[in-house]
C-alpha cells in the first residue's frame, strides 16, 4: 500500500513536471513568434457565421438546418488555445404534401443550438491560420404540422475546420462542421464566419 502510494505520487510529480515545461516551452515560443509578427494572437474573438446545414445518415425528409446563421465567441491563449462558446439557428425549410385523402399538408422544420469548444489556433502564413476544434452541447430542433409541433432535443459533437484570414482585427474565412447527435442523424455544416478580434 505504502509503495503504491510512492509509486502513485512520483508519477503525479513527473506528471506536473512535464506539464510545466510544456506551458514553459508554449510561452517562450509565443514571445519569439509574437517578436517576429505584427498581428494579435490572443485576446477575446466575435464571430457571426452563415451557412449551410444537412441531416447525414437517417435521411431526414424535414431537414432542420438548411440555412444557418450563428454566433461564436472566444478566447485564445498567447501558445494558440482557444476555448469558445457558440450559439446557432436552422431555419430548416418548409415541405408541402399531399395526403391520401387530398388534403394538403404543410410540414415546417427548424433548429437551434447552444454549445461550447475547445480548439487551437495554428499560423500558417502571416495573416492566415487554420483552427481546429472539438465541438459540444444541445440542440433543439422541432417539425410542426397541420397537426401541431412535434420537438425534440440531442446532445450534439463533433470537430470544426476553419481557415481565418486576418486583417488588422477583422477576420474572415471558411469553417465546416461536422457534428454527431444523439438523435438518429448527424449534421455537416459549411460556411463563411466574419468578426473581430479585441
Amino acid at each position: 500500500m505504502k509503495k503504491g502510494n510512492v509509486s502513485a505520487r512520483k508519477v503525479a510529480c513527473r506528471a506536473v513536471f512535464a506539464l510545466g515545461c510544456f506551458v514553459f516551452i508554449q510561452l517562450v515560443g509565443e514571445r519569439g513568434a509574437r517578436a517576429e509578427s505584427p498581428r494579435k494572437v490572443a485576446g477575446f474573438e466575435a464571430l457571426g457565421a452563415l451557412g449551410y446545414g444537412v441531416s447525414v445518415g437517417a435521411g431526414d425528409k424535414y431537414e432542420p438546418y438548411g440555412v444557418m446563421v450563428g454566433l461564436d465567441l472566444g478566447y485564445t491563449l498567447p501558445f494558440g488555445l482557444r476555448i469558445g462558446v457558440d450559439a446557432s439557428h436552422g431555419f430548416g425549410r418548409r415541405i408541402e404534401q399531399t395526403s391520401s385523402t387530398g388534403e394538403v399538408v404543410t410540414t415546417e422544420a427548424g433548429s437551434s443550438a447552444c454549445g461550447g469548444s475547445v480548439g487551437y489556433d495554428h499560423l500558417l502564413w502571416s495573416s492566415f491560420r487554420l483552427r481546429g476544434a472539438i465541438d459540444t452541447g444541445l440542440i433543439g430542433f422541432w417539425t410542426s404540422t397541420d397537426r401541431g409541433p412535434f420537438p425534440g432535443l440531442a446532445w450534439y459533437y463533433g470537430p470544426k475546420v476553419a481557415l481565418i484570414w486576418q486583417y488588422s482585427v477583422f477576420e474572415l474565412g471558411l469553417q465546416s462542421k461536422y457534428w454527431v447527435t444523439t438523435a438518429d442523424h448527424g449534421v455537416f455544416q459549411v460556411g463563411l464566419v466574419s468578426g473581430v478580434r479585441f
